[in-house]
């Protein structure tokens, strides 16, 4: 039988691709890379109006695995259970891409969904041996709205709150193992975010603000095994809730107008345990 180890507690730009450009290199080489893109957090489609993109988030945070239990079956039938203790699963990857569809429900409000996908991987936190956790691509979707507090002809102030739900299925292996553990992820994140946006030519905006990120979910783990004793087969199943393992952060962005009604989006998230990098591209109508 497996068994858990207890862890230790420019100013103004010469053209939008040049500022563009240069985020995208900062970012890249300061952060590891996917908590879903803020974006801009005040609206800038009227009522009636749509606006569609495409979406890319990468992202890293460690999440706590707690109220835990295992279960046994031996041959089929029911053999023992008990507690199992608290853990953290470090550096847990997520990538999403989606399609955003955003409609103006009043000249300062606007709803949006996503829908697409998202893949995770970690490693080497549940039984500290070496181990990987990588799943399909599996189906993603979120739900937002978003509206403006304030604005003028530089500033606007803007408030934001999404939630997002994904599953992921995978095998949880190690080079040395007989077999692969089986594990599901379910997760539900949260976020709530308030930002100023502020205008620094006619064709660039930069945005910034403080959020709160909630995570909720299950995580089981499940592996068979030749019980030593018995010589029969000994399915084990371990079973935990997920929360996120720090609550506040802030984001940063940029957005470059490249046509009257097309933008391009790219930010930074950070908290004391997670990074997110994000890109998007939308069109209004």
């Amino acid at each position: 039988m497996k068994t858990l180890i207890m862890p230790e507690n420019q100013t103004m730009r010469t053209s939008s691709l040049q500022i563009v450009t240069f985020i995208v290199v900062v970012l890249y080489g300061t952060f590891a890379f996917a908590l879903d893109p803020i974006g801009p957090p005040a609206t800038n489609i009227e009522q009636s109006q749509f606006v569609i993109g495409a979406e890319f988030s990468h992202s890293e945070m460690d999440l706590e695995l707690k109220n835990g239990m295992w279960i046994e079956y031996l041959d089929g039938v029911f053999w023992d259970t008990g507690d199992a203790v608290d853990l953290k699963i470090k550096d847990f990857e997520v990538n999403r891409s989606y399609v955003h569809l955003g409609y103006g429900i009043a000249d300062n409000c606007e709803a949006f969904f996503r829908l697409g996908g998202s893949s995770a991987e970690f490693g080497d936190s549940i039984w500290e041996d070496s181990e990987n956790f990588d799943s399909r691509s599996e189906p993603a979707i979120g739900i937002g709205i978003k509206a403006t507090f304030y604005e003028d002809d530089y500033f606007q102030l803007g408030g934001l709150f999404q939630t997002n739900w994904a599953e992921y299925d995978g095998k949880l292996d190690a080079s040395h193992w007989a077999a692969p553990d089986f594990v599901e992820v379910d997760t539900v994140e949260v976020q709530l975010a308030l930002g100023l946006t502020c205008k620094l030519s006619d064709s660039v905006s930069v945005y910034a603000g403080p959020f709160a990120h909630f995570v909720s979910g299950e995580l089981n783990d499940t592996y068979s095994e030749v019980d030593s004793g018995t010589g029969g087969l000994l399915n084990s199943k371990y079973i935990w809730d997920i929360e996120q393992d720090s609550v506040l952060g802030g984001f940063f962005g940029a957005r470059a107008q490249l046509s009257e009604n097309c933008f391009l989006n790219i930010e930074l998230q950070h908290t004391s345990s997670s990074e997110a990098f994000g890109l998007g591209i939308a069109w209004r109508f």
